[in-house]
């Protein structure tokens, strides 16, 4: 790569994500952000004259374009990949070499010092192999639940799972042993409740029944949800809108779960066997609804469970099957899919070019093409500069054709304008941190540039799942120089955890993210217990404790009675 090209990537990545995340200090962060606009015009500038990269050379505002660099530049194969609140990504999956095992190492990467840098490599000191676990953010307090994994036996992993859990503790970056689950679970699914609680399912080791991790990480069985007649392979669960579980497996049976006390489960039919599998991807777009692809197949349907019963209504299909291909929820609401080919984990039919959704028309749209293929243990996660990052494929037990330590960055055709320079962006200056269900909030942006609000959940991706990641569109209106927004008065709408805070203009661009909280929502309090009625004396009468001393002197003269009488 050129310096120009260089000084470019370096200007995209500095100018349009505003900070540079972890480790600088607030008044840096702050600094930086209020400067975002010199280097937008730095970007704009460097365009014009036509220094641009090879892969951006191509960039328009309908392909999108992808920024790839030749060589690897990830540590390891990247088979797990987590948003952590404060921007950076938390990856795991293989050794140096490409080998399947989370035992050795993790990762750190901060996408501020973009894909040539910005790695810290730790050493994974649990005892623990966290190959094919389950990630999920904890909306208590933000760390990093690891749930299950394999078992290293000194040579390689096992492909059986372990009971144990970890936290990931972005504010130190380390890795330590939780309390352990009541199963043994590998590719399991674990679903944050509205009560802060962790629902957790499936897995090998531990298909026969669910368990749920309690705010302060102790575990219990929930004996009244058997799951040994489902497939244990990733479960697709989500918070329903009613505030159960909803989900499905690969053989697309379909229930509900009721995760309070012991539990209760609902068998609701399935979604149709064309339409599942366990290389099909699925992401929830709009609350109560979910975009499913079968991998397998070119099927797209949406499933819609916000009324009594799921309803599964066909969408436009993909242009080629896509097995083992990740979706991405986009900040306008749209779904991007990546990754995938036309067999299973063979590079035939290779799909690397981006295809994207849109939830107002059922329609596809063809995009750019990346550099790499994207198989089986890839991954994709939206990122706070609204790109997305596109890494892995490989290290499988399977024996993967190619193991992919590399990562490469998508830009949706939102970053672009027609003439393919990198277009205008709005900015947020500031809003809250935290937000709460029904609340009305206020975002310091320039009101004449925001045309819609919205919220991304922060995601948690491996082998094609990632369900953490939903959208939502806020209701908003401007008051001077901030827009006042307003929160869904439907709690499971926007259920406790991270989120990334995007405004839109009015030509379909997003600014980059502030990532807020949402807090877990507080019951209020039962009512205290009535006070005791007050003791009544009358006028000049006795008090009830006047009778009290009273009845005491009786018993003292009878008793003395009876004693006299006995003497």
């Amino acid at each position: 790569m050129t310096k120009e090209n260089e000084l470019l990537r370096r200007s995209v990545e500095f100018g349009m994500n505003g900070s540079k995340g972890h480790g600088a200090s607030r008044s840096s962060r702050s600094m930086r952000g209020r400067i975002h606009e010199v280097a937008r015009f730095v970007v704009l500038l460097v365009t014009s004259l036509q220094v641009v990269s090879s892969d951006l050379a191509f960039a328009d505002n309908v392909l999108g374009a992808w920024d790839s660099p030749e060589q690897d530049n990830w540590p390891f194969v990247p088979v797990h990949a987590t948003l952590t609140p404060d921007g950076r990504v938390l990856t795991y999956g293989s050794n140096a070499a490409g080998k399947p095992t989370g035992f050795f190492t993790y990762d750190v990467w901060d996408p501020d010092e973009g894909l040539s840098g910005g790695h810290t490599t730790l050493q994974n000191m649990t005892l623990t192999d966290i190959f094919c676990s389950y990630a999920v953010i904890l909306p208590t307090n933000g760390s990093v639940l690891i749930a299950g994994g394999d078992i290293w036996n000194g040579t390689k992993v096992e492909y059986k799972g372990n009971n144990n859990s970890n936290i990931f503790s972005p504010s130190d970056g380390l890795l330590t042993r939780g309390n352990d689950m009541k199963r043994s679970r590998w590719y399991a699914t674990a679903t944050p409740l509205m009560n802060g609680e962790i629902y957790i399912q499936g897995g090998k080791g531990g298909a026969d029944v669910a368990e749920v991790r309690d705010v302060f990480g102790q575990f219990r069985t929930l004996t009244g949800v058997p799951t040994g007649n489902l497939d244990w392979w990733y479960p697709r669960n989500w918070l329903a809108p009613d505030g159960r579980v909803f989900g499905f497996d690969a053989d697309a049976n379909a229930y509900y779960v009721d995760p309070s006390e012991q539990g209760s489960m609902t068998s609701v039919g399935n979604i149709g066997v064309a339409n599942a599998g366990r290389s099909g991807p699925s992401a929830m777009f709009r609350p109560g609804k979910i975009l499913q692809l079968a991998g397998k197949n070119k099927n797209a349907v949406v499933i819609d469970i916000n009324g009594p019963q799921p309803v599964v209504t066909p969408t436009e299909s993909l242009s080629a099957r896509r097995i083992w291909a990740s979706l991405t929820v986009l900040p306008d609401g749209k779904v991007l899919a990546t990754g995938g080919s036309g067999v299973g984990d063979e590079l035939v039919d290779v799909t690397n070019y981006a295809e994207i959704w849109d939830p107002q028309t059922g329609h596809w749209t063809h995009g750019a093409e990346g550099s790499r293929a994207r198989l089986y243990h890839s991954v994709a996660l939206l990122l706070p500069d609204a790109s997305v990052l596109v890494a892995g494929g490989g290290a499988s037990n399977l024996g993967s054709p190619v193991d992919q330590l590399h990562g490469e960055i998508y830009y949706p055709p939102y970053f672009f304008d027609t003439s393919g320079g990198f277009a205008a962006r709005p900015v947020i200056e500031s809003a809250p941190q935290v937000l709460e269900a029904g609340q009305s909030f206020t975002i310091v942006a320039d009101p004449s540039e925001i045309d819609r609000v919205t919220l991304v959940g922060a995601g948690a991706a491996t082998h094609a799942v990632n369900l953490q990641q939903r959208f939502v569109e806020l209701a908003f209106s401007a008051t001077g120089n901030s827009i006042s927004a307003e929160m869904p008065a439907r709690a499971t709408d926007t259920p406790p955890g991270y989120y990334l805070l995007f405004v839109v203009n009015d030509a379909g661009v997003p600014s980059r993210a502030k990532i807020v909280r949402v807090n877990i929502r507080q019951e209020p309090p039962p009512p205290p217990p009535p006070p005791p009625p007050p003791m009544q004396s009358g006028g000049g009468g006795a008090t009830g404790l006047d009778l009290l001393v009273l009845l005491g002197l009786f018993n003292v003269l009878a008793q003395r009675k009876r004693n006299t009488a006995g003497a």
